[in-house]
């Protein structure tokens, strides 16, 4: 191994690193969800643009997956192949996770907050999409779509911080649920959070992920490209909460306003 080699390969451990403690995983929005309960209105903005920021998920898996096969990469095609058979159930709809997503979601707003149930594929057309998560959207699939390391640079860090985001949102709905039984909520709406969380499937996906990027780093732009990849995926999506989280005060602010005029 040549001595750039080696310097990139010590860049690449310490960047990973660090972004296991990005600032990311305590932004404002994740750290009033574990305080404060959603309101009708903020759980509303809450799953309309979770639905809709998610749903390209999986699309993100599947590219990945496609431009692996065109480069004739077959350890990133065979890892996220894997990961994209269990986002869309191991071939059962039934176990899709994003059924199991609209499922939990919506019977939990009824339960709690009588609303009428959304679906996945309708989220865009809410009007509590906000623009930063149009941004997100529009952002994440500019740079899927460029250089190959740019590619798996975004997808590493979006594995990276699905751990962390599910955990905390899954606080928010512990702390909220007042009227969803304790045994229908487990097994109806939690189990959305677990099967990801618990088992131990992000993390799995997350290191994955790294390997794809530490097998494709092979010279000092493979990592810039990586790295930048990586960082604007966080930088997008750190503004995206920091929008949910100042629109949920509104929100929770003006119906509190509402209850006491």
């Amino acid at each position: 191994m040549s001595a750039n080699n080696i310097s990139q390969k010590a860049e690449l451990d310490v960047f990973l690193t660090a972004l296991e403690n990005h600032k990311i995983f305590k932004n404002k929005y994740f750290l009033h969800l574990a305080e404060n309960k959603w309101s009708p209105e903020s759980y509303a903005l809450f799953r309309a643009n979770f639905f809709y920021r998610t749903e390209l998920t999986v699309k993100g898996i599947a590219h990945v997956c496609a431009r692996a096969a065109e480069v004739n990469d077959m350890d990133t095609l065979i890892l996220f192949s894997y990961i994209l058979g269990e986002e869309t159930g191991m071939g059962n709809k039934a176990h899709c996770h994003e059924v199991f997503m609209e499922n939990a979601l919506n019977l939990f707003g009824g339960m709690e907050f009588d609303l009428h149930p959304l679906k996945v594929i309708d989220a865009k057309n809410s009007r509590y999409i906000l623009p930063e998560t149009l941004a997100y959207r529009e952002r994440v699939t500019s740079l899927i779509s460029n250089s190959y390391q740019r590619m798996l640079g975004v997808a590493m860090a979006l594995e990276t911080h699905a751990d962390h985001m599910l955990t905390a949102f899954r606080e928010g709905f512990r702390l909220t649920r007042e009227h969803l039984d304790k045994e229908q909520y487990l097994n109806k709406v939690e189990i959305y959070f677990n099967a990801h969380v618990d088992n131990g499937v992000e993390e799995r996906h997350a290191e994955d992920a790294r390997q794809c990027v530490i097998n494709n780093c092979q010279s000092q732009s493979d990592l810039n490209e990586i790295m930048f990849g990586a960082n604007e995926m966080l930088k997008v999506q750190e503004e995206m909460w920091e929008a949910m989280y100042e629109k949920t005060l509104q929100l929770e602010a003006q119906e509190q306003g509402e209850v006491y005029a």
